[in-house]
């Protein structure tokens, strides 16, 4: 698939707040992206932070970063919508070629997700866990938190009145995928409200629990480790593809800026004000988003949370973008280590990471 597919893609998965796994392909091995700033991009402005650094920000950096964040920032509809049969077999068959993809993968250590019971953290419309049954697993049960899909949504305000109607609609889409898999496979996929931090789940109840662009959104990754290795069973496998946040998009389509690698050289005060000086109609989105649906860990984080938490590393890509590297600077790496310390060269030019582990 040619690049300008791939940002259709990506720019539709934005738009609906339903990019997940339909992506995972297209991120592993899409076209290198044009270096940035380009050299036709206009510098419209300069923001100076709180360290005394002068930051230049340039048109055109955050379209390529984020194709259609504008729709995430305005959307012209807050319900998530159901799309055409066709669209949704479409988005199906991706899913399978992906998970094709991972299984492979995980044969390599004599690991398969078929005929296992598997729980899914942050499913958001489901698709993925209808895949899951497809592919061969005898039971998914698929997890969201209504309250991150609200914190996402401008205007949006947390109640119980808002995460009821939330979870409805969740359900609704949800109810249209099953329309478009095997009978047999449907029935073997369920849904619940749960925070993977402070689950509901029975311990040592599922085989294999797996996400796909959701730890980077996880608020406490500590514990939902520890949660997981609670919930899943002796020998079973936790396997998670992520975003990080400190990747070049991964302020995501709310919190990339107009300069590299923006929400991650930001403090959060920093943060607030660029808003109010250079983005003022996004700031609320935008700053709930960056609060509230981001954290900040980082690879030596994420080592550090695995292992002290009953989990056995098996595994670790961080899939690697020479393009990023090429525009990142030891300035811009600085700026980035003098807010979180932790942070490497790797967490900022690997715009996907895989994690595979087993119980201990």
């Amino acid at each position: 698939m040619k690049y300008t597919g791939r940002r259709i893609l990506k720019a539709i998965g934005n738009r609906t707040g339903l990019t997940k796994l339909i992506c995972t392909l297209l991120e592993l091995e899409k076209a290198p992206r044009k270096g940035y700033p380009l050299k036709t991009d206009k510098m419209f402005g300069v923001f100076n932070d709180s360290y005394g650094n002068s930051i230049k920000l340039y048109t055109g950096l955050r379209d390529r970063l984020k194709p259609a964040w504008e729709t995430m920032v305005n959307p012209v509809n807050t319900v998530i919508p159901i799309y055409s049969e066709a669209y949704r077999k479409q988005k199906m068959k991706n899913h399978l070629v992906a998970l094709t993809r991972i299984e492979n993968f995980l044969q390599t250590f004599s690991l398969s997700f078929v005929d296992k019971e598997i729980l899914e953290i942050g499913v958001s419309d489901g698709s993925t866990a209808y895949a899951f049954a497809t592919l061969g697993a005898k039971r998914v049960v698929g997890t969201d938190i209504a309250a991150y899909h609200i914190n996402e949504t401008p205007g949006g305000v947390v109640t119980e009145e808002a995460i009821a109607s939330k979870n409805l609609e969740l359900e609704r889409v949800r109810d249209a995928f099953s329309q478009v898999v095997d009978k047999k496979a449907a029935k073997r996929v369920s849904f619940i409200e749960d925070n993977i931090c402070n689950s509901t789940v029975a311990s040592e109840s599922v085989d294999v629990v797996v996400s796909w662009e959701v730890l980077e959104h996880i608020s406490d990754p500590n514990q939902a480790f520890k949660e997981m290795a609670r919930i899943v069973k002796p020998g079973g496998f936790v396997f998670h593809e992520y975003n990080p946040f400190f990747s070049a998009d991964g302020g995501h389509s709310l919190c990339t800026l107009d300069f590299p690698w923006g929400h991650a050289r930001l403090d959060d005060k920093d943060f607030e004000r660029y808003y109010d000086e250079i983005r003022p109609n996004e700031k609320g989105v935008s700053l709930s988003f960056f609060r509230n649906n981001l954290n900040r860990m980082t690879l030596a984080h994420l080592k550090e949370s695995v292992e002290q938490n009953g989990l056995r590393i098996v595994s670790i890509i961080p899939w690697y973008s020479a393009e990023d590297q090429a525009v990142l600077t030891n300035e811009m790496l600085q700026q980035c280590k003098n807010i979180h310390p932790t942070a490497e060269l790797v967490d900022l030019i690997a715009p996907i990471v895989w994690l595979l582990c087993e119980k201990k």
